[in-house]
């Protein structure tokens, strides 16, 4: 089952047949139309039909026929844990019935999924290669990548705020000497005027 974390007991839904929206529905725990596979290759797969994104309706996620070319059937697992569409990088999400491909929002529960049963052993491995090919990353490597954007942040923050400050002391410093240049004309301007002055007075 491919449960939502929003609402642990709801998972993709193959209701509606090839053609069809993928809805989400109450886990049954049966099978059937609710157990998928996602392969190495991508796709996320139910009984030869395979999840895909459609072209011509860009926020639904429709079921057809697997046809192995990647493209709108092809998925994958990013280092925040989204479930990221290939053709159009959105995001796989719902809104409580059918599956929605939006743009993806990390502060929503409804973009987060896990693949729930299975050998943890094999889903472990199936990870690692998957990895490989897509970018997944576990939870240790998710939080280092998050540390690691973190610290980036801070840098580019920092920085920001370095030059900022530099930029503020060339600008005091340029008025200071605007400032001195306008006193010392002042000062020049008025000596002149009470040299003439006392010129004219000796004239006289």
């Amino acid at each position: 089952v491919v449960a939502s974390q929003s609402t642990e007991s709801s998972g993709i839904n193959a209701e509606y047949g090839v053609g069809g929206r993928v809805g989400v529905w109450a886990c049954h725990g049966k099978g059937y139309n609710q157990f998928w596979k996602m392969l190495l290759t991508g796709e996320i797969k139910n009984d030869g039909r395979c999840l895909d994104g459609d072209a011509e309706h860009p926020r639904e996620v429709k079921l057809f026929d697997c046809h192995g070319l990647g493209g709108n059937q092809q998925w994958f697992i990013t280092e925040e844990g989204f479930t990221r569409h290939a053709g159009s990088g959105k995001c796989l999400s719902h809104d409580g019935r059918f599956l929605l491909l939006l743009p993806c929002d990390q502060n929503d529960e409804r973009f987060y999924w896990h693949f729930t049963g299975g050998n943890p052993e094999v889903k472990k491995k199936f990870y690692a290669m998957h990895s490989k090919q897509f970018g997944y990353r576990t939870v240790e490597e998710r939080q280092q990548a998050e540390r690691e954007r973190e610290k980036r942040k801070r840098e580019k923050t920092e920085k920001k705020l370095q030059e900022q400050k530099e930029a503020e002391r060339l600008k005091r410093e340029e008025d200071e000497v605007v400032e001195k240049k306008e006193r010392d004309d002042k000062k020049a301007a008025a000596e002149k005027q009470l040299k003439e002055k006392e010129e004219a007075e000796k004239r006289r």
